[in-house]
């Protein structure tokens, strides 16, 4: 058993800490965040994670895992400190790394005792070198009282507990060997595979693994555009193409593009990445364009149906959340398409199975939030559909034909593609008009 700390407990954070405790590990949770600490310590997520909740309470009752909002208390004494605070995009697409810095000079104060701070964050290449200022700032010197090696995660929002324990490989990048094979040692009850780099090295994994399943995204929007246009189907299109173990099935379902807290900005600071390196990615940059023109694609769909004028003309959104199974709207698309949708002078009714609670504080009050589903048909010239909740797939469409004011539906994700509507007029993606 080792004793570890993990500062910043959102989504990472959290299933770090809580990963690392069902490995045995002694685990202090450390956040700013007062309420979302106080919720912790009551073993009730900040947020909704399927699964997460009882491995929570298991390791909290076994005493292996506490959580503190005290810096200090969770850094003092501590050889294992995982860094797992937010890298969000900036104004320019690069990482903004002021929560990190900000997290290194606060456990660059308290540290009293020799730790390897480890990174979990997305961190660009020359974030680490950054850190490593910032400590010396605060009288700490590499090599003397710290050392700092780069730990990326590949969780999957909705299974993340999972990805944890059964990962699809662990990477470890550290400039001395051995302190590699020491964080690496914290793993060791997990059977992975096993890669130890340099802190580079591991960085780029992070970032280049995450530009390729963007890539994966706009590369089958791309041919779903081209089976529309030749009369092809092109969900049978993808099962053909992952039938191939070089290509496989994973990230080749179309839909209005990829987003959510990860691909997008850790594409576009790779972009940022490779300019300030004198490299300019035009492939990375072409993966973006058609991102955004996905987002527009879909736009036009609606408007086309509306006979081009959007003004006083109600659509009915289905799926807020940026995937389904989880209540995080952060990065959805649903947000500029709904945005767009409003400036053109739409109204929006719109309903999510988990992130209605999370939407209204990002959306407009102009955008209604609907209870039901049904709420969501009330008057509706349109119906959009967004996020591939299985709820949507299973809705009895006969029932709702006498509540909406239009049979109009634009299926930006293809749940439908079992079970078309009959007596609705249907685009779909992938398919066309049917």
């Amino acid at each position: 058993m080792e004793k570890l700390s993990v500062i910043g407990i959102g989504y990472v954070g959290l299933v770090s800490s809580v990963g690392f405790a069902t490995l045995g590990h002694k685990v202090v949770g450390m956040d700013k965040d007062k309420r979302k600490i106080e919720k912790l310590k009551r073993g009730e997520l900040p947020f909704y994670e399927k699964g997460l909740g009882e491995y929570l309470v298991e390791v909290m009752n076994k005493g292996l895992l506490e959580f503190t909002d005290d810096v200090e208390y969770a850094v003092k004494d501590t050889r294992y400190i995982f860094i797992a605070v937010n890298t969000p995009m900036d104004e320019d697409g690069s990482a903004d790394l002021s929560q990190l810095l900000e997290a290194g000079k606060s456990i660059g104060k308290y540290m009293n005792t020799f730790a390897i701070l480890t990174v979990r964050s997305t961190a660009p290449v020359g974030s680490l070198e950054a850190l490593e200022n910032v400590l010396e700032s605060e009288g700490k010197i590499r090599g003397k009282d710290y050392e700092l090696a780069y730990n990326p995660e590949f969780l999957r929002e909705g299974t993340g507990i999972y990805d944890f324990l059964n990962p699809s490989r662990i990477v470890v990048g550290a400039d001395s060997p051995e302190i590699a094979e020491e964080i690496m040692k914290l793993y060791e009850k997990i059977n992975a595979p096993k890669l130890k780099t340099s802190i580079k090295d591991a960085q780029l994994i992070k970032y280049a693994s995450n530009a390729f399943l963007a890539a994966r995204v706009s590369f089958i929007n791309e041919i779903a555009s081209i089976c529309e246009s030749m009369g092809a189907d092109v969900f049978t299109v993808a099962e053909g193409m992952g039938l191939d173990p070089r290509i496989g099935r994973r990230y080749l379902s179309p839909g209005p593009g990829y987003g959510g807290p990860c691909l997008p900005k850790d594409l576009m600071a790779l972009i940022r990445m490779s300019e300030e390196s004198g490299y300019h990615p035009e492939f990375l940059e072409a993966i973006h364009r058609k991102n955004e023109s996905q987002i527009r694609k879909i736009i036009w769909k609606v408007k086309g149906f509306m006979g081009g004028v959007l003004i006083n003309k109600t659509v009915g959104v289905l799926g807020l959340t940026f995937k389904p199974n989880t209540d995080d709207v952060r990065n959805s698309l649903s947000i500029p398409i709904i945005t767009r949708l409003l400036k053109m002078g739409a109204k929006v009714r719109a309903y999510d199975p988990m992130g209605n609670e999370n939407a209204k504080s990002i959306f407009p009050d102009d955008v209604v939030i609907c209870d039901t589903v049904k709420d969501v048909f009330k008057d509706a010239d349109l119906i959009l559909i967004l996020t591939a909740w299985e709820e949507f797939a299973n809705l009895s469409w006969k029932d709702m034909e006498g509540v909406v004011r239009n049979h109009i539906i634009v299926d930006a994700v293809g749940i439908l593609r079992n079970k078309v509507p009959e007596g609705w007029k249907v685009w779909m993606i992938g398919r066309g008009y049917l």
